[in-house]
Parts: C-alpha cells; structure tokens; sequence
C-alpha cells in the first residue's frame, strides 16, 4: 500500500509536467499586431495634452532627467508639441540644432518684451545667419519655455550657418583687438558683405564667403588674430572655420565631424551646469536623426547616442522621441535669401515604405470634439519579444522610446 501511494505521488508530477508540455504554445503576434497594441492616443488642445497619451508621456518625461524630441523640421505643430513637453519638464537647458553663437544671440531677446521686433531687424540685417531660431515658430517656442523657466539656458550647439560670416566677423569687430587683428577682420568684412550681396542676388549659398573665401584669405586672418586678436575674436573665428570645413567637405566624414562638434559644444556647456546643479534636466530638439541611441541612419553615432550613454554613466535615465506628421505641407530650401517653398506630402507615399503599418495604425479624430488626436507607438513594448520586425522597425525600436505620429502637419515660416 506504501509502494502504491509513493509510486502515485512520484508519477503525478510526471503526468502534469508532460500535460503542461504538450500544451499548444501560445500563437506569437505578428509585428502589426504588437505595433497596435503598444499605440496610445494624445490629445492636444490649445497647445496642452490631454488624454491617455498625455499620462504616458507625463510619466515617461518625469523619470527621465533627459529629453530628446527629433523631429522633421519646420513645422508649426512640433514647436507647439515641444512647448507643451517643456512644460510637463521644466528643464534647466533647452538644446537646438543652431550655431553657438547665433542661439546666444536669441538667447538675448527670449525675455525682452521687443524680442519679435528685434528678431525681424536681425533678420533683415543677417537673413541666413541661423539655422530653425528665425523661424516663427520656433522662435516663439523657445521663448514661451523661457519664460516658464526663469533660469532656463538655451544652447546651440551645431556648426554656425551658411550665412553666418557677416554676423560673426561684426562680433570679432566689437572686442578689443591688437591692430593687426582689427585690420585683417575690416578686410574680411568688406569681402564677406560684397558675397552675401552676391549671394543673395543669386540665391546661390556657394557664392557666400563662408563658403568662397579663398584659403589663403582664412589664413591670413587665422594668422592676424593669432597675433593681436582676443581670445573671444579666437573663439567666433574658430566656430567659424570649423563650419566652413564641414560644409566645404559635404561627405560621410562631414557628417562625423559635424556629430563631434556638437557633441563637444554640449559638454562644454552642460560640464558647469551639472557642476553647480548635478540634478540638471535638459530638453533637445533636434532633427530625428541626431537623436538616435547607437549608429544612425548616417551611420554615425551622433549626440543623442552620447546623450544616452551618459544617463547611464549617471545612473539617470534619457527619453528619446520622434515626432512625424502623417502627411501635409513640408518647407523646402527655396534659394539663399529667398522664400522656401512648400511642397505637400504623405508619410507613405509607396507601398512598401516602413511607415505604412503607423499610418494604418493612426487614431481617428473625434468629430465635433475639441483638439487633435495625435498618436504615440511605445517603441520600448516592442524590444525583446522575439517580433519579426522589419529592419528600419528593428533600428528604430531601440534608438527611439516613443514614436508620435500627428495626423497632419503644416508649414512653418521664416521671421521677417
């Protein structure tokens, strides 16, 4: 009777566990499934967020003391959706993709009850002398999280412009030079007016003397402030010659070096910053391909990348979002100096573009309900769960955390 019961006792986990074995496995969701079900819907009404979308992203930028919205540029929407991000973070540093020292400039007037006349004066003065910061838009993004941040650093930490040498050559002029520094810098500016007037005749960016100053013009005013110039008129001159080289360049190598000169500019500024206030939150808005964690589709391992690894370095977290517009009225490059153009657009315009599931996947809007449905895939419910994505997906779910997709975006327009 013993041996019974014991035999009983050691072949009834045996029965179960062949039982639980042979249970069909449970079917794995396909990729379009997976992506529907890690989709949440935003509302934004009168530039705030509202709905489940709100709650998530409330939660997702309250953990993280980094933010990083890339973007497809100049729009009006994706100024109004970082303004509202700016708000939930209350960040102590807003970083942009413009030159050092033309966001220093702007970031003069964000507080100044003239800042929209002053803007449109510089902006006659110097029309293409900085890159997003002229645009309306984003413009009056910057200073409406100014002046919800009192404290708020605004950075710029790209290359300077096309359009820039007037501007920086003025600034050289202003500090306190040796003469031969102050005569080397009136003869750059002579040469540097009569190319922007030349390019801005012609619309023609190659005709400006950034870009068509002979190298032994560079040289001879490298070598004219080395000698009597001060260390300001350095500094404007070397943020100089470093764009002119990335442009000039216009190759793979170009992209890395412009990946690094952002990056030092970053870490130049944010080095004193996390010094005096180690729990510093800092906002980016930058086009989406500068924001990604690992090797981009440049194949660059750019400023976002870095962003990350020193949340993790600092025990801390970074976010990183992309916001696309499903379809609309992109602004495109219409000649130096003149108008851009607008050209429509849909996301996915063929059949096989990797947008096609988002877009399928968009919230409908709420007919006669206040506010635009916009919709947020949580890229981070798609890592490790052995999908089958398609490789652009596959990219992405680990570069990015969120992906925001707006109905429809339009475009945004220059100061003047």
């Amino acid at each position: 009777m013993i041996m019974k019961t014991f035999a009983l006792l050691f072949c009834t986990p045996v029965l179960v566990f062949s039982a639980v074995a042979q249970a069909p496995a449970k079917p794995k969701p396909t990729f379009e499934e997976a992506l529907l079900a890690a989709r949440t819907p935003l509302t934004i009404v009168d530039g705030k967020l509202a709905g489940p979308g709100a709650d998530l992203l409330a939660q997702a930028v309250a953990s993280s003391r980094f933010v990083l919205l890339g973007e497809d540029h100049i729009t009006r929407e994706i100024p109004v959706f970082a303004a509202a991000l700016c708000d939930l973070m209350h960040p102590d540093a807003y970083v942009v993709e413009a030159g050092p020292y033309a966001t220093q400039y702007v970031d003069g007037l964000l507080r100044a009850p003239d800042r929209a006349a002053r803007m449109a004066e510089h902006v006659q003065r110097y029309p293409e002398d900085m890159a997003f910061l002229n645009i309306r838009q984003e413009n009056e993004m910057a200073a409406h999280c100014a002046a919800a941040n009192p404290g708020l650093h605004l950075w710029g930490v790209d290359q300077e412009f096309l359009g820039a040498a007037e501007f920086l050559l003025h600034a050289m002029a202003e500090t306190q030079n040796g003469p031969r520094a102050t005569a080397a810098i009136a003869e750059a500016r002579t040469a540097a007016h009569a190319a922007e007037v030349l390019a801005l005749a012609t619309g023609d960016p190659m005709k400006t003397w950034l870009l068509a100053a002979k190298p032994s013009e560079i040289s001879v005013l490298q070598d004219a402030v080395n000698a009597d110039g001060t260390a300001v008129t350095s500094d404007l001159l070397k943020e100089l010659v470093a764009s002119r080289a990335i442009y000039l360049r216009g190759d793979s190598e170009a992209n890395h070096q412009r990946a690094l000169l952002m990056k030092q500019h970053f870490l130049s500024r944010y080095r004193p910053l996390k010094a005096a206030n180690p729990n510093a939150r800092v906002l980016f808005k930058f086009g989406d391909v500068h924001l990604e964690k690992g090797y981009n589709a440049l194949n660059q391992r750019d400023l976002g990348n870095l962003v990350a690894e020193m949340a993790d370095a600092e025990q801390t977290q970074s976010l990183h979002l992309f916001l696309y517009g499903a379809k609309g009225m992109h602004s495109l490059f219409g000649g130096y100096g003149k108008p851009m153009k607008q050209e429509a657009f849909v996301l996915n315009d063929t059949p096989d573009d990797w947008t096609n599931v988002a877009v399928a996947g968009l919230y409908p809007q709420q007919p006669g309900a206040k506010g635009t449905v916009y919709t947020i895939y949580d890229l981070r419910k798609l890592r490790f769960k052995r999908l089958d994505l398609p490789q652009r997906w596959r990219q992405l779910v680990f570069s990015y955390d969120l992906f925001v997709l707006a109905p429809e975006t339009t475009a945004a327009e220059k100061i003047r």
